[in-house]
């Protein structure tokens, strides 16, 4: 089962993950490289705005998987997504097609470009922060 729930709720999960990286640490500084990419793509600057939303996914009543999204105008942007669960990944961000978007942004590590391939993505560009490689990529939705 889908459905939101607090950011209280989503990083304490995470929290409890011990398969997390150094990016993964920190929500706050997570979020804070819309601002850093934002010199090279601007389209993701206002996605820096507000809270966003947080969705859970639950095996059963355990929570198995979190994932942040925001939507300004007609455009989303989702990221943050960390499970326990082999599926739940896949089964959030499908779960995000149901929402009303124009274009969804995302963006990745080398590593899980195939990962955002299977949700419909493709790659728009390719920078760095810092020293790791990161990938905007995008969907749009087809009415």
């Amino acid at each position: 089962m889908i459905k939101h729930i607090s950011e209280i709720e989503a990083l304490k999960f995470v929290k409890e993950q011990k398969h997390k990286n150094s990016w993964h640490d920190d929500f706050n500084k997570w979020r804070k490289h819309l601002i850093a990419l934002a010199n090279t793509w601007p389209e993701l600057k206002k996605f820096y705005k507000g809270k966003g939303k947080w969705l859970g996914y639950f095996d059963g009543e355990k929570l198995v998987g979190v994932y942040w999204y925001n939507i300004q105008g007609d455009d989303i942007y989702d990221g943050f997504l960390i499970s326990s669960k082999v599926g739940a990944g896949i089964k959030l961000g499908r779960y995000l097609k149901t929402l009303i978007w124009k274009t969804n942004w995302s963006c990745c590590s080398f590593k899980y470009i195939n990962f955002n391939k299977r949700l419909g993505f493709t790659v728009y560009g390719k920078t760095k922060i810092e020293e790791d490689e990161v990938y905007l990529l995008w969907r749009q939705k087809r009415f």
